[in-house]
Parts: C-alpha cells; structure tokens; sequence
C-alpha cells in the first residue's frame, strides 16, 4: 500500500507569506495617508499664500506713495490724494506748459510734455515744439495768471478735473501784442509713481476756452 503524498509548500511557509502580505498591506495603507495628508498640507499651504499675495496686491494699490519733488513722501490712500499735492502739480504744469521765455520755451515744452499722459503727449508734442521754436526766433514771452482758485473734482474711474480762471499775456521784445483770458479745465489721471513721473499724476486731457 503507497503512502499519501503532499504537494506544495508547507502550512507554515503559506502563514509566513499571508503575514508579509499583511505587514506590506498595512504600510501601503499607511504610506497613502502620509502622501494624502502631504498634498492636503500643501494644498493649505499654497491656498494661504495666494490669499496673502492677493492682501499685498490690494495693499499696494490702496497705499501709493505720493510727495511733493522737493518735499519728502507720505503714504496716503490712493483714493483721497492731498489738496495741496493737486495744487502744486497743477501749479508746476501751468509754469511749464503756458508760461516760458525764450531762454526757457524749450526746457518748459519737454518738461510739461513729460508730465501727460501717452496720448496727450502724441497730440501736443508737435504743437508745443513749434511754439517753443517761435518764442526762439521771435524772442517771445509768454505768461499765464491764474485768476481764481482751483477747483478739483474727483470723478470715480476718471481722475480729477480741475476748473480755473486766468489770462494769458504775450509780448516780444518787452512789449505786450496779445492779451487773453480762459477758463481751463484739466483732466488728471493718477499712475503709479517712479522717478519719471515723480507727481504719480498725469495730465490726460485739457480744454482751454477763451472767455
């Protein structure tokens, strides 16, 4: 009579095997709450950073540094620049736009071209040049006089426009040939401030209407 023969592994080596794949079940397991718990971190992380860039961008937008050329800076809210630095741009525009000799036209001319906006600019810098070429060659002065007080207005999504009064005098050779008066009225838009425009305000329109 044969004996009964057993085929395959023993019991024992199939317990090992069962209890190998449990342990390497288990640190699957473990290993994908980790990498779960990583990506939600980081995911918390990022969400974080662009709710502070985003603070920043705002804070920077409300917070512009706006100071007179020859007076130090003060941080003021984009929304309610100062009187006085209204003034004084509007003041250094007038000076420079509407008032030379001919020693100055051209200085002045670049000068006020430099304080519009692009597309004010592209419009008057011929105008203004020939200007300041005639006062050279026929040695004229000019001389503008504002005659009441500025009056600003603030237009949301505008800028300022700001209304005054005053009279324009030429003359050549010490001897005035023309003598007007306008009202005025100047549109300013606000821009972000660097040593070029220094104001961080620029003239974006204007019209002159002789009274």
């Amino acid at each position: 009579m044969q004996k009964k023969t057993n085929y395959g592994p023993p019991l024992k080596q199939f317990n090992l095997l069962g209890t190998s794949e449990l342990r390497q079940g288990k640190m699957m397991v473990i290993l994908l709450g980790v990498i779960a718990a990583t990506v939600a971190i980081i995911g918390f992380l990022v969400f974080q950073l662009a709710a502070l860039t985003r603070a920043n961008t705002i804070l920077s937008e409300e917070r512009i540094m706006y100071g007179f050329p020859s007076a130090e800076g003060v941080f003021v809210s984009s929304k309610v620049i100062p009187r006085t630095h209204i003034e004084g741009f509007v003041t250094w525009y007038i000076q420079n736009y509407y008032n030379f000799t001919p020693e100055s036209a051209e200085a002045n001319a670049t000068e006020a071209l430099r304080i519009m906006s692009p597309k004010l600019r592209v419009s008057q810098e011929q105008p203004l040049k020939s200007l300041a070429r005639q006062s050279i060659e026929q040695e004229i002065t000019q001389v503008f006089a504002p005659e009441t007080r500025y009056t600003i207005e603030q237009k949301p999504g505008v800028g300022y426009i700001v209304s005054f009064r005053g009279q324009r005098i030429r003359a050549t050779m010490n001897k005035v040939y023309n003598s007007r008066k306008y009202d005025v009225k100047l549109l300013l838009r606000t821009i972000k401030p660097s040593a070029h425009f220094d104001w961080a305000l620029v003239v974006d329109d204007f019209i002159a209407q002789e009274i």
